[in-house]
């Protein structure tokens, strides 16, 4: 069995159409309807659109790189915001979530 049919059976395509359907009108609201982006804001797009459609494929979440690649997903998410000057406290927190969830984990992974 190829990684292609594999994936195929795992997709579940009831999620898959609302993700596609919330990016594509986040897509056009960010790119087109509020002007230009800026560069931040690109490079967070290409961060947050795999992390959701990360939730359209079951069994995902057992991976055990999973936990810790989405903890440094959220402190990227957070710098990015950060440095494109808004949601400056959201940003905080997304920072220290994620700083928190990698220590969990780097703890974790020490006592097993």
């Amino acid at each position: 069995m190829t990684a292609l049919h594999t994936l195929q059976n795992r997709i579940r395509p009831g999620i898959l159409l609302v993700i596609v359907a919330i990016v594509g009108a986040g897509t056009y609201f960010e790119f087109v309807y509020f002007g230009p982006p800026t560069l931040y804001t690109v490079v967070l797009w290409l961060i947050v659109v795999p992390m959701l459609l990360t939730a359209t494929v079951s069994g995902i979440r057992n991976d055990p790189l999973y936990q810790p690649v989405m903890y440094g997903v959220f402190i990227a998410i957070g710098v990015l915001q950060y440095l494109d000057g808004n949601w400056f406290l959201l940003a905080g927190l997304l920072i220290l979530y994620g700083v928190i969830g990698l220590g969990f984990e780097l703890r974790n992974r020490s006592d097993s």
